[in-house]
């Protein structure tokens, strides 16, 4: 049989599942454990080809989420399709739809939607090949292939215009292009955006970025629920909530005065939610640049455990500006660390013990405490330390501080470049088409 030795197909790498429990289950009945892990791992290949080949699409963590949801919905939806026979009907996920819809909020224009489709199903349309036997795709299944991707651009096509068509002139879309003109360094007239929004402009704002991570929602805890605890933890006077996109919810919180105290957030956060925040600031501008910070620190926070909490971009700004140019700062790192900047454990406990060691004024003492180690422990990683720097006079040198703060959050130089607004109208869109952090 042309369709059977999809049964055959199986992955060696473990991705976990993101798309909906119930599509999971569905697949797995039809499909078996093979080749549901074959489809879970293709999926996430599937997802970063299109990121890779249509600039349009996402690529920050809530986003690209939202957009690996859809496509393992649909790779498993396809590969559904081909088992029980190439006449089956091909019925469009809920996740796939979610992803449609997030496409037009973030204004990536139906063309590249499309675009995107097509390339997502030739990356599998070759991966199936790759599985076949000898390497050779049956006609019947190539032609299966073709009939799903009509399909399938017929339907989330007529999805992506009623959705465009309904966000146009909803409150919804006005609201968020309201906040996207301010983020982008446009200046809408105060009085018209203050009633759009409900929200007064002329105070101090903490801006906060608000996403969901995981395979499914958990929990009870939701975008307002959540926004009004961390209003009331940080003691703010008004809340402004816009929830444009996918799985990620924009926030400002309003002072009526500058929060000198500094900003108390809670301990942790709900399961499946994570949040950074931003520097408070004054007026309109000051909701744009404190969005900008959080971004930033969110950045950073896709790097940090979940259990550690709200990010605040005033405990990590030195590594978001040391990791703005990821490129060069992997250069700055390298070249100053050299084999101290080691991957293994041993390597990582002597970065850690050099940096508190020289934050700390060079004092043992107060490093060994902050560590639990004792003090010639702390003796002997530094000179260790020393050793693969290859100098003897280390704790004189800024350069080093800096590069192990740079390597302290190193994953986030994999991330995709960090695109600036512009100032020019639209910039923030552009800036999200163009495969950004679009949090």
């Amino acid at each position: 049989m042309e369709f059977s030795w999809i049964s055959d197909l199986d992955s060696s790498r473990s991705v976990e599942p993101c798309c909906d429990p119930a599509t999971l289950a569905l697949a797995g009945t039809l499909l078996g454990d093979g080749p549901l892990r074959w489809a879970i791992a293709t999926a996430e290949g599937v997802t970063q080809h299109i990121i890779s080949n249509v600039p349009e699409d996402p690529s920050g963590p809530a986003p690209f989420e939202t957009l690996r949801r859809g496509v393992e919905a649909m790779v498993l939806t396809c590969l559904c399709a081909l088992v029980d026979g190439q006449e089956a009907a091909y019925a469009v996920p809920a996740d796939g739809v979610d992803t449609i819809r997030d496409c037009v909020h973030r204004g990536i224009p139906l063309d590249r939607m499309l675009r995107g489709i097509r390339v997502g199903h030739a990356f599998l349309h070759r991966a199936l090949r790759d599985g076949a036997p000898d390497g050779e795709m049956p006609a019947k299944i190539t032609e299966a292939l073709f009939e799903q991707v009509d399909r399938l651009t017929g339907e989330l096509a007529e999805v992506y215009v009623a959705e465009r068509d309904r966000w146009e002139v909803s409150e919804e879309g006005a609201r968020w292009r309201t906040v996207e003109a301010i983020v982008a360094g446009e200046h809408p007239d105060p009085v018209t955006a203050e009633r759009m929004l409900d929200y007064a402009l002329d105070r101090y704002h903490v801006a906060l970025i608000l996403w969901r991570e995981g395979a499914a929602d958990t929990g009870t805890t939701t975008a307002d629920l959540l926004a009004a605890d961390l209003l009331a933890a940080c003691g703010g006077e008004s809340l402004l909530r816009v929830g444009g996109h996918a799985r990620t919810v924009w926030v400002w919180i309003g002072f009526g005065a500058w929060p000198s105290s500094g900003l108390s957030w809670p301990p942790g956060l709900p399961t499946g939610w994570r949040a950074a925040a931003g520097p408070p600031s004054y007026g309109s501008a000051g909701m744009r640049r404190s969005h900008l910070g959080a971004r930033r620190a969110a950045r950073i926070a896709e790097t940090m455990p979940a259990e550690g909490g709200v990010c605040d971009y005033g405990d990590v700004r030195t590594a978001c500006l040391l990791t703005a140019d990821a490129e060069h700062a992997r250069w700055y790192m390298d070249e100053t660390l050299g084999p101290l900047g080691a991957a293994d454990d041993w390597s990582g406990q002597l970065r850690d013990t050099l940096r508190c060691y020289l934050a700390s004024g060079r004092s043992l003492k107060t490093t060994a405490a902050q560590l639990g180690v004792a003090r010639n422990t702390v003796a002997y990683r530094v000179k260790r330390a020393e050793e693969l720097l290859g100098s003897s006079d280390v704790v004189d040198q800024l350069e080093v501080r800096l590069a192990l703060e740079i390597r302290r959050f190193a994953d986030v130089l994999e991330a995709r470049p960090l695109a600036e607004p512009d100032g020019s109208p639209g910039a923030l869109r552009q800036m999200y088409v163009k495969g950004e952090l679009a949090l």
